[in-house]
């Protein structure tokens, strides 16, 4: 016996609606919509509801069939994704091909429902920030994707082992969501990151709505249908509140326990199957329609006009809502319902053309595709520094910890390599320090000085530091409370810098307090590397689009590092501040290498054109 076509749920299509505006406008940054990010959220529940009705309601008439149930999830899911991910790839050769590499190894991840994991594991410090993938949105399909895949196979197996008893199913569900629970309350407390990212700690959300399904019933009975539109009402209400921002959900990270509030609200707004006319608007149901297409089209055309400059104007905002829009239902009338995309082998055929095209651009030298000599050197030269040139530059592994590397990985040997007939100098800092590593290095031996090295991913050289990353505040902790006080007679001299426009004013001056009263008391003079500029793309990005399309590279300058520095001129450590914040000599390429490498570290062909400089106050003065 064949499953009945399900009844039309207007509600359903209402919380759709309301997630995918909540998410668009919070993307768009718009007014009202600070916490729009839990339409995701919103987008779990009912997930999770629609598929535990479809394999429980066919498990129930003997007529559920694995296969036919990934199929037609892929066919959901699949044909507008692959579009898009075609789209972006031919779009980008033209006018940004200087991202392909990076677009392509998004886009392999994103194709195998794997992007989640991978975008945790390429969230280190000194990857391309997330607002610049195209493709960061696609996280919530691969956990979809991952549920979709292990759901049904935990179902199969709970039935067999209790003999295709129902009654299990809802102690089973309940079980499975405590545990995903456990996991988030877990990881929350020690990798925000790792929470918001894995399958594990976002299942619970999904289950919610699976345990929904197995209530609703029973609700349709106790309660009338007054009651039931009254909590309706009040869920709601709950939910767009939440959306504007006004609870602070976010107080606690995201996910956290407040995610319950959104997650508890759909989920009851589900339960209590509610005919408010609120929810039959007929401009509901379309947005309700269009909302897959709309969700993937309006994160990449942001993204782009992050690269072109144009995020910050209203004029491109509005664009960006109804391109993305017109885009979203061409999208779901030409693809989602085109019955030659959904055919299966078109389907299967078009994902292996994408999934093979976009792993070989993670392999070849995509540089070399382009025309211009120019461009391909800045490619070549973007896709490789990041991963073979900046090791030797910082000293990775050995004088430089990165942010997911523990302090037992600093090999604390070197900095027991006095010299007993040279000064020894210390660098100490994050990566803004790390950064002049290479340069400072060939600067003392060339002035026959000994330069010891301790530095880390983001964490501010200074005593008491705030932890952000546990391996290099332990560094930190250990230079101050240990290395120092035992070894400060043999430091003649301490270089010290940080990203200082990172952190508030108070903060800052707090820092400096404490670093100066402490080398004080040791009496080891310190210099201050001082605060450099960063932009809102990588900049060998910037100077590709400065090539082909002329845009001005300040008009990707962030302008709170000017005034970082205006500050530190003029603070209480003005008479040992190093300026290098962008030197009219700078050159900010050769054509082939570019000063930065991303878009906020110097490489070498950036540190070493201030060799003069640093010599001149550092190792002459």
């Amino acid at each position: 016996m064949i499953a009945k076509k399900m009844t039309f749920r207007y509600d359903i299509a209402f919380l759709r609606a309301v997630a995918i505006v909540s998410v668009v406008f919070y993307h768009l940054g718009l007014p009202y919509f600070k916490d729009g990010y839990i339409g995701v959220d919103i987008f779990f529940v009912l997930s999770g509801y629609l598929m535990t009705k479809i394999i429980l309601e066919r498990m129930n008439q003997g007529a559920f069939h694995l296969i036919d149930f990934y199929r037609r999830r892929l066919i959901r899911i699949l044909p507008a994704l692959l579009v898009l991910i075609i789209f972006f790839f031919i779009l980008l050769y033209f006018v940004l091909g200087v991202k392909l590499y990076d677009f392509s190894r998004f886009a392999l991840s994103s194709s195998i429902f794997v992007s989640n994991i991978y975008y945790y594991l390429s969230s280190g410090y000194f990857q391309p920030a997330s607002q610049l993938n195209f493709l960061l949105h696609t996280w919530s399909l691969s956990i979809e994707w991952q549920f979709y895949v292990l759901y049904p196979l935990l179902l199969i197996g709970l039935r067999r082992l209790t003999r295709n008893h129902a009654r299990y199913d809802g102690y089973f569900l309940y079980g499975l969501g405590l545990l995903s629970l456990c996991c988030l309350f877990y990881y929350a407390q020690r990798n925000q990151s790792f929470t918001f990212y894995m399958f594990h700690t976002r299942a619970w959300e999904l289950l919610a709505g699976g345990i929904v399904f197995l209530h609703e019933k029973s609700c349709g009975r106790l309660l009338t249908q007054r009651i039931r539109n009254g909590i309706a009402v009040i869920c709601t209400v709950i939910l767009l509140l939440s959306v504007t921002g006004l609870f602070g959900l976010r107080s606690f990270g995201w996910p956290s326990i407040l995610t319950l509030v959104p997650v508890i609200a759909t989920g009851l707004l589900i339960l209590v199957q509610s005919n408010l006319q609120l929810f039959r608007f007929p401009v509901v149901k379309f947005v309700a329609a269009i909302s897959y297409s709309w969700y993937l089209w309006h994160w990449p055309l942001i993204v782009l006009g992050t690269y072109f400059s144009l995020s910050r104007q209203g004029s491109y905002l509005l664009l960006v809502l109804v391109l993305s829009f017109v885009l979203g239902i061409l999208s779901y009338h030409f693809v989602e319902k085109s019955s030659f995309l959904r055919a299966p082998r078109w389907l299967l055929m078009t994902a292996a053309l994408v999934i093979v095209t976009m792993f070989m651009g993670t392999q070849l030298p995509l540089h070399k595709l382009f025309v211009n000599t120019q461009e391909a050197n800045l490619a070549a030269f973007h896709y490789r520094y990041p991963r073979e040139d900046a090791a030797a530059q910082y000293g990775f592994g050995e004088s430089h910890l990165l942010s997911r590397a523990r302090f037992e990985d600093f090999d604390t040997t070197r900095l027991f390599q006095f010299s007993e007939t040279q000064p020894n100098y210390l660098l100490l800092g994050d990566c803004h320090a790390g950064m002049f590593a290479h340069t400072l290095q060939k600067l003392a031996k060339a002035n026959h000085v000994n330069l010891l090295q301790a530095t880390g991913d983001d964490v501010f050289p200074a005593p008491h530091v705030k932890p952000i990353f546990a391996g290099p505040t332990a560094l930190m902790r250990y230079m101050y409370e240990h290395y120092l006080p035992v070894h400060h007679h043999r430091i003649d001299k301490v270089i010290l810098s940080a990203n200082y426009a990172g952190y508030r004013k108070s903060e800052v001056e707090d820092y400096l307090d404490s670093i100066e009263a402490y080398f004080e008391k040791l009496d080891i003079p310190v210099l201050y590397i001082g605060q450099t500029e960063s932009y809102t793309v990588e900049y060998p990005v910037v100077e590709s689009l400065h090539l082909k399309f002329g845009i001005d590279p300040e008009n990707y300058l962030q302008t709170y590092r000017t005034d970082a520095d205006n500050y530190l001129k003029t603070s209480k450590i003005a008479d040992s501040y190093i300026n290098v914040y962008r030197h009219p000599s700078l050159h900010s390429t050769n054509g082939v290498e570019s000063y930065m490498y991303d878009a906020d570290h110097f490489s070498i062909y950036g540190t070493e054109q201030y060799r003069d400089i640093l010599e001149e106050k550092i190792f002459l003065k």
